[in-house]
């Protein structure tokens, strides 16, 4: 049988080019194999020797060592995926993980960011950066964030080409190479042509990349690491606590102040491009908020002025 780094790989490959996964989730699965592969090493086990009460402990030993039901859950859907896979490739007989039940998983309510600190991040972005092609950048980079809700890889991949001419709509790929439409205002296409217009100032080579945020990357362009710490800058610049604010708070964001504004949920669901509205239903706690106010402020009862107790009582 290939060792076990071989068998990964080809793993790997697979969810890319047949499942049309993204290099991320494919990331996520590499980790989850690593972490499976040295637990079944110190249990002296070949993968050919795994059992069903092996994958038992394993998943055991997770939970003891404090990780989420969400993170447990993903660490079973890419065991049950391998496991089916060298199977399919004949390098097993049968599938340990078969008769396994998935684990459920928690919908946590993400934490978002209000209005106002979302305005206090937009106004402090142009001044993060060491000279203005940077500070711009930054500032059509989170105005596009905030505007469009799309994924931060999604976001740091774009290409300039689609920002030609005035376009209301964009088009991005998504998870699996999924394309949708996503919004782009009036905002957020301004600061972008304003970056545009000081990426032609300059004479730096890698600047004249296709890429809307060009980098030295491997990748071309701004990768998400990078990202992450330029948002925490800004997040500092606007007087909030950097700790908690990264990308994906500003997409958090993005969904929660649109409900909380009247926009349908399955409307928000084709924004975020998530593939079952129930991924989408964790924001409905902004409408949850919104009926106790409503009801607070609107039902007789919770007004001043109700006479009800004092007539009959």
């Amino acid at each position: 049988m290939k060792n076990l780094d071989s068998l990964s790989s080809n793993f790997l490959l697979s969810i890319v080019t047949e499942k049309n996964m993204s290099l991320n989730t494919a990331s996520s699965y590499a980790a989850d194999l690593k972490i499976f592969f040295r637990f079944i090493e110190q249990q002296n086990l070949n993968i050919g020797m795994v059992r069903k009460n092996d994958i038992g402990k394993f998943f055991q030993s997770q939970r003891q060592e404090g990780f989420s039901d969400n993170t447990v859950s993903r660490r079973l859907s890419t065991m049950k995926q391998f496991f089916k896979f060298i199977v399919r490739e004949g390098y097993l007989d049968r599938n340990p993980c078969e008769d396994i039940k998935n684990f459920k998983k928690n919908k946590t309510i993400p934490g978002f960011l209000s209005e106002e600190e979302v305005l206090r991040i937009l106004n402090a972005a142009s001044l993060v950066g060491k000279d203005n092609t940077e500070r711009t950048r930054n500032k059509a980079a989170i105005e596009i964030l905030y505007a469009s809700g799309m994924r931060v890889s999604e976001l740091v991949s774009l290409r300039k080409s689609i920002f030609t001419g005035s376009p209301e709509l964009i088009l991005i790929k998504g998870k699996g190479n999924k394309e949708r439409m996503v919004p782009i205002s009036k905002i957020a296409l301004s600061a972008t042509k304003k970056y545009l217009t000081e990426l032609e100032k300059t004479n730096i080579e890698f600047y004249k990349s296709d890429f809307l945020f060009p980098s030295k990357s491997k990748n071309g362009y701004l990768n998400r690491e990078r990202f992450f710490l330029i948002i925490k800058e800004i997040a500092k610049n606007a007087g909030l606590n950097a700790q908690y604010i990264s990308p994906h708070k500003i997409r958090h964001a993005f969904a929660s102040h649109l409900l909380s504004n009247g926009a349908d949920l399955r409307v928000i669901q084709t924004l975020l491009g998530h593939k079952n509205l129930s991924t989408t239903e964790i924001y409905t706690h902004v409408l949850d908020e919104k009926i106790i106010k409503s009801v607070q402020e609107n039902h007789p009862f919770a007004k001043k002025s109700f006479k009800y107790l004092k007539t009959n009582h």
